[in-house]
């Protein structure tokens, strides 16, 4: 238990420093991060390219990368620690409880989430140096000078599809914060039904803001989602350590509707797939890992790759922290959005809903209007008209808001999009145009035996992970096969 309590701490300590210390803003939607078609080309036998692939086990060097930016590496950190810790970490505490409500199965849940970092911290360094290797900016240019152009569509659709899959997940917490936030401010009845508040704030406010013709002051608003999330993660380390929730003496016990379940149902290992799904959710950021490479000052492969695995320790760390308080806190009772456990009368956190609530507001037009306009792009429409793109606009919030009243578990929707989607973004797609790109020798590049082996193995696992993780969040919530 000091154990756990010792990594709380230092979570709590990091994400206060992040919140000062990350002035740098290098975010965009998967959507956005890709600009130009793509053509397709397996790497079927990199082996016979002698030239390009030193079988001898030794590391790849790179010379200092064409280009660079001006960004210091302390604030493209800062920056992509930002990038990579969103919302998922609050369905993380629900991830662990869909597979067990064991206290001592946090410490294999932290295991599943340090591998599952350092996978996903090496593939984002993998992109990072296929664009080196082909000299791309961007994902799908990446995609483009290495697999080939008929299949641009692909990477194109995935991201895309994960844009809007985001859209979704910001329709939900914004009907459960709403909710919630009404019920704090007395407001009964009807007007604080879910579905009464979720149409009124998406009507009123989301959809007016998404309407804007410029996002210009939305780029100001980014403060709140680092505020909103360092005292989120502070708050439930608090509550946690005062055990306010625990029964039958904490402070809020009586308050909660579903009390804290803890070594009552056991554990079902095949669900921690749930977990491993909603993990890949959480440590997405691999479409943007061109423009980190773009922006950082003097971009040689070491200093990216300290980038890199620096930040993704720190999102490591961030994750723990919210996934660890929240389960040790409700145990199997903990839901998809953990936020949704706690009490209407606590007031700390009725202002970490109200900090979280404004962080996805404003950060919803940029993400909705990427999906948007690529998914126009996609379907060959490359200048559509204005009105179109409102009448889009339109309908795609009336069918997000109609999606969030029937969805109602976050949980799902993380763990589904990423098993489905984030799985290909982060593991496949970044092996494929590696080894697509030592197939075309465009630069004397030598990587060992095992590294070369196990891009096939990332494609596989991926793959295979993906698809079957996506089937068990189906079956688990859907069906009675893994109740």
């Amino acid at each position: 238990k000091m154990s756990i309590k010792h990594v709380l701490v230092f979570a709590a300590v990091v994400q206060l420093a992040r919140a000062l210390h990350a002035p740098f803003e290098l975010r965009s939607s998967p959507a956005r991060a890709l600009q130009s078609p793509s053509q397709f080309g397996m790497a079927k036998n990199v082996l016979s390219h002698g030239n390009v692939v030193n079988l001898a086990t030794q590391r790849q060097e790179l010379k200092a990368l064409r280009g660079g930016g001006s960004t210091p590496l302390a604030g493209c950190v800062g920056s992509l620690i930002k990038n990579i810790v969103g919302s998922g970490v609050l369905a993380l505490a629900g991830a662990v409880a869909a597979f067990s409500d064991e206290p001592a199965m946090i410490y294999p849940a932290i295991g599943i989430a340090l591998v599952a970092g350092i996978m996903s911290a090496y593939c984002f360094a993998l992109v990072g140096r296929t664009c080196a290797i082909a000299g791309a900016k961007t994902y799908r240019e990446a995609w483009a000078k290495t697999v080939g152009d008929s299949t641009a569509w692909l990477p194109a659709a995935t991201c895309t599809f994960q844009t809007l899959a985001a859209s979704v997940c910001y329709s939900i917490i914004i009907g459960d914060l709403s909710r919630d936030l009404a019920a704090t401010a007395g407001v009964r009845g009807v007007m604080g039904d879910r579905t009464t508040t979720l149409t009124l704030t998406m009507a009123s406010v989301v959809l007016p803001l998404c309407m804007l013709r410029s996002f210009g002051f939305l780029q100001y608003t980014s403060l709140l989602g680092i505020t909103g999330t360092a005292y989120t993660g502070f708050f439930m380390l608090l509550r946690y350590f005062q055990g306010a929730y625990l029964p039958p003496h904490g402070a809020f016990s009586k308050a909660v509707a579903q009390p804290p379940v803890f070594s009552k149902k056991g554990t079902s290992a095949i669900k921690a797939l749930i977990l491993v799904s909603t993990l890949t959710t959480n440590y997405l950021a691999h479409y943007n890992a061109p423009k980190f490479l773009t922006e950082l000052e003097n971009p040689t492969t070491a200093r990216f790759n300290l980038l890199t695995y620096v930040s993704f320790l720190g999102a490591f760390v961030l994750s723990v922290a919210f996934m660890a308080s929240g389960y040790l806190t409700f145990g199997g009772a903990a839901q998809g959005l953990i936020l949704n456990n706690y009490a209407a009368s606590d007031t700390l956190a009725t202002f970490s809903r109200v900090g979280i609530a404004a962080s996805i507001i404003f950060g919803f037009p940029l993400t909705f209007v990427g999906f948007r306009d690529n998914f126009l792009e996609l379907i060959g429409l490359n200048q559509p008209s204005q009105g179109l793109k409102d009448a889009l606009t339109i309908g795609g919030i009336i069918a997000l808001t109609g999606v969030a009243m029937v969805v109602r578990d976050l949980g799902v929707v993380v763990s589904f999009f990423g098993a489905l989607l984030g799985s290909a973004v982060i593991y496949v797609y970044p092996s494929i145009m590696f080894l697509a790109a030592l197939k075309q020798g465009k630069k004397d590049v030598t990587v060992s035996a095992l590294e070369l082996y196990a891009q096939y193995g990332l494609i596989g696992a991926g793959t295979g992970l993906g698809a079957l993780g996506a089937i068990v969040v189906i079956l688990k919530t859907y069906t009675n096969i893994l109740k």
